[in-house]
């Protein structure tokens, strides 16, 4: 698949004639240890977790970003406590997937002025993504005197950054909102979406990070869909799986328990939901994850290796509202649901006996290049009528060790909000796919009303 992500490219090779792109995922990984440094590099250090008591066997590592404002000329807000997570049974690898999702954090924090263009929707007119087909709020959230979104105007003036339809293959220009982390709404008709990290990926290989970035996008669609409609999942048997035997004995070294559930939607990409219990935990009985991707074996070592940080994370000492109207912050919700006492909230997918299956029964992508799986993907997209529109976010300093960071935004697809008071109600996919995936589809009434679980 060509993409033209606006002419931005990475310089060409390096002194010794040999591009990221030619070496092993290991040896590219490496050239991030550059990124680690001073406060002008992006990432400030790394530093391994220590284990928990009754916790998987996994490395866990943080890199934390440094001051990204020192090289901004326009800084809309100030990023705060910008981290970067890396697990794995390999330490030195989880130590730079870390810095890799570090960088990742920062390229998707760095607020590009020059890229930047006010107008309204009208005034773009079909140059623009349709705001008609945005996630909104329903009547009853807007309705909220504290909620802060409005629904998308193409009358009022906001900003908007150029981006590339892998669906049409052409130019669009993007909602500011839809792109950066931590930009201020400057205007009332950028009140239309709160920012969050969904489709933001970074890789060596631009159709990786693209591949990387659409899953990203389908997972999330899969998270809101399965809590706020209780979606009763098919359970994954992944027991006899010989390509998991590893994962499975460092988790028989703990005290966990993970039900893994096929969460795969109408778009047909392999994709894995999954409690994870902690009966002997007083403080995180309950857990949920979930992956997306080519592989289903890979989406659930994906599930294994993310959930020892999350984990890890969700036990540190954090302060959460009261009130789960008032949640805002990616901790928040899963702290919350977290809680022992809150297990009953899960009985949808914990209660037995329900249908269950094996990976092998998962579909799987074609094999091939990055490039024709990031085809494949945008195909299964175009088959629900879902299109997907890719925005570079590469600064200087990651072109400069030879990666691309992009964030891919899929407007038809369900959002993943951690704001409860706006969590998107009036979106119609919210409505259809849970039919379409022949499950029970309830009405705004009948959706879940606890805060989402996921982080």
């Amino acid at each position: 698949m060509d993409v033209d992500l606006g002419g931005r490219r990475p310089h060409g090779d390096d002194a010794d004639g040999q591009s990221p792109a030619e070496e092993d995922g290991f040896g590219a990984l490496r050239r991030l240890e550059e990124a680690m440094g001073p406060a002008v590099r992006p990432v400030k250090g790394s530093h391994r977790l220590p284990p928990l008591p009754g916790e998987p066997d996994y490395a866990v590592f943080v890199s934390t970003i440094g001051d990204p404002t020192v090289l901004w000329e326009d800084k809309p807000s100030q990023p705060d406590g910008l981290d970067g997570a890396g697990g794995g049974t390999d330490p030195e690898q989880a130590r730079l997937i870390g810095l890799a999702e570090a960088l990742e954090r920062y390229t998707n924090s760095f607020y590009q002025s020059e890229l930047v263009r006010w107008a309204t929707a009208e005034e773009l007119g079909d140059e623009a993504v349709d705001l008609d087909v945005l996630p909104r709020c329903s009547p009853t959230e807007l309705a909220d005197e504290a909620a802060w979104l409005i629904q998308p105007d193409k009358s009022l003036p906001q900003r908007w950054v150029r981006g590339w339809s892998l669906t049409r293959e052409r130019p669009v220009w993007v909602p500011v909102s839809y792109v950066w982390l931590f930009t201020r709404h400057e205007a009332i008709g950028e009140r239309i979406a709160h920012p969050v990290s969904t489709g933001c990926a970074i890789h060596y290989d631009l159709h990786q990070a693209l591949v990387n970035g659409v899953c990203e996008a389908i997972e999330r669609d899969a998270i809101s869909l399965v809590w706020l409609q209780r979606l009763e999942l098919p359970e994954i048997d992944v027991s006899g799986e010989p390509a998991l035997r590893e994962e499975q004995r460092r988790v028989r070294d703990g005290f966990v328990d993970y039900r893994f559930y096929d969460a795969t939607s109408d778009i047909g990409v392999p994709t894995v939901y999954a409690v994870v219990l902690s009966d002997h935990n007083d403080r995180l009985g309950q857990l949920v994850m979930c992956a997306t991707g080519p592989d289903p074996v890979e989406v659930v070592r994906k599930i294994y290796r993310e959930a020892a940080s999350s984990r890890i994370a969700l036990q540190a000492p954090n302060s959460v509202p009261d009130d789960p109207k008032n949640f805002t912050s990616v901790l928040h919700g899963a702290i919350h649901m977290g809680d022992p006492g809150k297990r009953e909230a899960f009985d949808f997918l914990l209660r037995r006996p329900r249908p269950t299956r094996r990976l092998a029964d998962l579909p799987t992508a074609p094999t091939g290049s990055s490039a024709e799986q990031l085809s494949w993907l945008v195909e299964r997209l175009a088959a629900v009528d879902a299109e997907a529109i890719a925005v570079e976010l590469t600064t200087d300093e990651a072109r400069a060790y030879g990666y691309r960071s992009v964030r891919v935004i899929v407007p038809e697809l369900m959002p993943l909000s951690f704001v409860h008071r706006n969590r998107y109600l009036d979106h119609p996919r919210l409505y259809r796919a849970p039919a379409a995936m022949g499950l029970a589809s309830h009405t705004e009434p009948g959706l879940n009303p606890e805060p989402q679980p996921f982080a």
